[in-house]
């Protein structure tokens, strides 16, 4: 009988309370932050109007004289479309935005943009984006960063290596 009773403490009681209390715990943590989970490059080919594969992920990438068609850009390109990929879920919108800020060698801005991030339903991505005109010889700096109520993350940073000369 001693058998029975404790395998009816665990199966009617113990198991029941676990749940509660594992319950309890997640919704205490409260919604994921949002995170920023990757930053996209594709150049835009003018004479076809399509966009290449992400520049971050070439190996061996050389952006020489890409205006005239050079280097490994594949094709000739002047306008740089950058995606930066932010993961959550359930954020509300307000509550957090996405900066995203081109600079070239000099530090001058070439592009920004600040974007509400809406992570909502059954969705866990939001995809900020930002076009930059004009580029193919300078380097470009490209920083995202999450900003918001209680968001203290540092910013994301990735290099675009354009070039040009003879």
């Amino acid at each position: 009988m001693t058998v029975r009773r404790s395998t009816a403490f665990v199966t009617h009681l113990a198991i029941p309370l676990m749940a509660a209390v594992l319950t309890a715990v997640s919704a205490a943590a409260g919604p994921k932050p949002a995170t920023i989970t990757d930053i996209r490059a594709q150049l835009f080919y003018e004479s076809e109007g399509t966009l290449s594969d992400n520049l971050f992920k070439q190996k061996d990438l050389a952006l020489w004289n890409t205006i005239i068609g050079e280097g490994t850009g594949g094709g000739r390109s002047s306008s740089t479309l950058v995606t930066v990929e932010v993961t959550g879920k359930d954020v509300p919108m307000g509550d957090v935005k996405i900066e995203v800020v081109a600079t070239g060698d000099k530090g001058k801005v070439l592009g920004k943009t600040v974007t509400d991030v809406m992570i909502y339903d059954n969705s866990t991505k939001f995809f900020a984006p930002l076009w930059l005109g004009n580029t193919g010889c300078e380097a470009i700096k490209v920083s995202a960063k999450i900003t918001g109520k209680n968001y203290k993350a540092a910013p994301v940073t990735k290099t675009i290596p354009f070039a040009c000369g003879e």
